[in-house]
């Protein structure tokens, strides 16, 4: 075919990493040096500073926001609130993994297609008068009802793009099976978030801030209000030896958020007056403000002693650049983070990977996998990004 630049582009994305020639090939990709890039480009506008709103995290979408950004920011209001509809089981006794949490991924699993289906009409149908509000609440809309049985016998096809993106989101919010969360899975939402940025060419200032500072946080709120329900477990966490249990680029994003102004510094985060005043607007001091309020019978320093060691640095520029260099050790050259990654035609592989992994589409979605091969159905085309330089 005279597609063979995307000719994984019909197929339910997929793993390519199983082993360290694999792990190789991915350290020397494109799609890592760009993932890469991206996250970079994240950090650097959620730095500069917005005449708006103060570069809050609250407030930071505006009425200039692209709308797929609304939509999404929607949806993630959706699954906090599933959180409430769906409680924990009583009856659980360990102390991590409750199953509840089973019920609350299968509702993401049944909705993922109308919640990416509605972020991306926006792209391709984009409707200038709708404002940012209308946006969010289509957002919210698509992920508060169930999937109908008229769907299923409308044979709804799905395109590449909404079954690539619906893989990245099933996998942002911690593993159904094991009830766990770890960097891996934030890395997923990462991967999401940077093929949102490529189909909608989110490449202005004020859109990387909006999805640095607003889709981040707010995607937070929903994993933070998971994690504390259904005690998910850490995933391969290094215990005190790591930076946390389930975030790295909450971290970069937030202390890059911190390093243009002087009143907070790296010490004010043992400050529970300061902590407590700006930790809805300042993203890293959230992130602190949880691990105090998890880990509530230990010393900060001994629940966390490399967050605690960071604290003693002089400026958000040095930790931002240290936690940028963590996220690369720690978290993409690590295999047994990366082997979980799945690529598609957005978040290309360009490798052949050591062995073939079945292609498996979600199971619980109600309608037919049918897939269609006409280029022309694929009405998004993805621009290049400029951070993939």
């Amino acid at each position: 075919s005279t597609m063979s630049s995307s000719s994984n582009s019909n197929e339910f994305p997929q793993r390519y990493i199983f082993n360290a020639s694999d792990m190789q090939e991915f350290r020397e990709s494109s799609c890592r040096r760009d993932l890469l890039a991206y996250v970079r480009a994240l950090g650097s506008a959620a730095s500069a500073g917005n005449p708006n709103n103060n570069n809050d995290c609250g407030n930071i979408l505006s009425a200039s926001t692209n709308l797929a950004l609304g939509c999404l920011w929607g949806s993630l209001c959706a699954m906090e609130q599933w959180v409430q509809d769906i409680p924990a089981d009583p009856s659980a006794r360990a102390r991590f993994g409750n199953p509840a949490f089973k019920t609350w991924h299968s509702c993401l699993q049944q909705r993922s297609t109308a919640i990416v289906s509605q972020i991306l009409d926006s792209i391709e149908n984009p409707d200038s008068n709708i404002t940012l509000e209308e946006a969010k609440a289509l957002g919210f809309e698509a992920a508060s009802k169930d999937a109908t049985h008229s769907d299923e016998t409308n044979q709804v096809i799905i395109s590449p793009h909404v079954m690539e993106l619906q893989a990245y989101l099933l996998d942002s919010f911690g593993h159904p099976i094991r009830i766990d969360y770890g960097t891996g899975h934030e890395s997923s939402f990462l991967v999401c978030l940077y093929s949102l940025s490529k189909l909608a060419s989110l490449t202005s200032k004020e859109d990387l801030q909006a999805v640095a500072l607003g889709i981040f946080s707010q995607y937070l709120a929903v994993a933070r209000s998971v994690q504390t329900t259904y005690m998910l477990e850490p995933a391969g966490t290094h215990g005190v030896w790591g930076l946390d249990d389930y975030y790295c680029l909450a971290f970069y994003f937030g202390a890059c958020q911190l390093s243009k102004q002087s009143t907070i510094v790296p010490q004010s985060i043992h400050d529970a007056h300061i902590l407590d005043e700006y930790s809805d607007k300042f993203m890293y001091l959230k992130c602190i403000q949880f691990i105090k309020q998890i880990k509530t019978n230990v010393p900060f320093f001994e629940s966390s002693p490399m967050l605690n060691d960071i604290s003693h640095l002089a400026s958000w520029e040095k930790i931002s650049t240290g936690l940028l260099r963590l996220y690369e050790a720690e978290v993409l050259d690590k295999l047994q983070v990366v082997q979980h990654f799945k690529f598609g035609s957005i978040f290309q592989a360009t490798w052949t990977p050591s062995q073939q992994h079945p292609a498996v589409p979600p199971t619980a979605t109600p309608f037919s996998l049918r897939n269609t091969t006409d280029p022309a159905d694929n009405t998004i085309t993805t621009t290049r990004a400029p951070w993939a330089t």
